[in-house]
């Protein structure tokens, strides 16, 4: 067993891209540490298990705040734990990423917060709140609250595609913390997105990755590696991580003209090195005898 872990969050439509996922991890990131897949409680795993893969099934009621369960007690098993979404393309060495994201502790490190095209954290709750029900402005009175609590609220977003923290730094309740807050304003993020209630819960814990550790796909683009003082870009990052999005994610079939086809650093079409990994899964994660 290693000190520190990789956690993809899955279920069952979406083990298929954490298998490829944790291929690409081993792989193209070179990743020595374990694998852990965090799903909830009716999921067949069977595929996984055996494989030195762990699995942690949680109790959650709700599909979409399930990340909560990532700073449950059940990860002090591990000094560090190393988040990542699915739809992500690891490109360079996570253990050299790693080491250089502790640094960072015990601060929990977070793709993003530097970036004024991502928005505010307000802005983050808003445009949930925007894609269902009545939106906004019919919910004058419940954003007022939120601004009595919380300070940070014009800071630039902090985005839960990545996530790098020490276990043992995470209170005991904040997983419960989260969970409530979440309920709290339940109203204003009707498709129950993590990410706007992690912002204000664990805001004033958070640090950057930067971009030598993640970004968005598009960043990296040829076109894109120019330097930009005031996002805080040199021009020169070789990040690690690259975000893809649902939209762009690795497994979906692009045009060769499409966003989010290629991936210069590796020099690969994206879903050509998505299926490759997918098949290797076996092995390079063979069953045990």
């Amino acid at each position: 067993m290693s000190d520190s872990v990789i956690v993809i969050m899955a279920y069952d439509s979406y083990l298929s891209h954490a298998k490829s996922l944790m291929v690409n991890c081993r792989r193209q990131g070179k990743w020595k540490g374990d694998f852990c897949l965090l799903t909830v409680k009716d999921c067949d795993t069977s595929d996984m298990e055996g494989r030195g893969i762990s699995v942690m099934r949680a109790p959650a009621q709700r599909n979409h705040l399930l990340k909560f369960w990532i700073y449950s007690p059940h990860f002090h098993q591990w000094k560090r734990v190393l988040y990542l979404d699915c739809d992500i393309i690891v490109q360079g060495d996570l253990n050299v990423a790693v080491d250089a994201m502790a640094e960072k502790l015990p601060a929990i490190v977070c793709d993003g917060g530097m970036e004024p095209e991502g928005g505010t954290v307000l802005g983050n709750w808003e445009h949930f709140d925007n894609i269902r029900g009545p939106g906004v402005e019919a919910h004058a009175e419940v954003y007022e609250k939120m601004r009595s609590q919380y300070w940070h609220l014009d800071e630039l977003v902090f985005t839960m595609d990545a996530i790098f923290f020490a276990p043992e730094t995470i209170p005991l309740g904040t997983m419960e913390k989260l969970q409530a807050v979440a309920e709290e304003f339940r109203e204003i993020n009707p498709i129950e997105t993590d990410q706007p209630t992690a912002n204000l819960v664990l805001y004033d814990r958070m640090a950057p990755m930067t971009k030598d550790i993640c970004t968005w796909f598009a960043f990296d683009e040829p076109a894109n590696r120019v330097a930009c003082p005031n996002r805080g870009w040199r021009g020169d990052e070789e990040p690690t991580i690259l975000h893809y999005w649902g939209d762009f994610a690795p497994w979906l079939v692009k045009a060769k003209d499409a966003g989010a086809y290629f991936n210069y650093r590796l020099n690969r079409v994206c879903r050509e090195l998505y299926v490759e990994n997918l098949a290797a899964f076996d092995t390079v994660f063979p069953r045990s005898t």
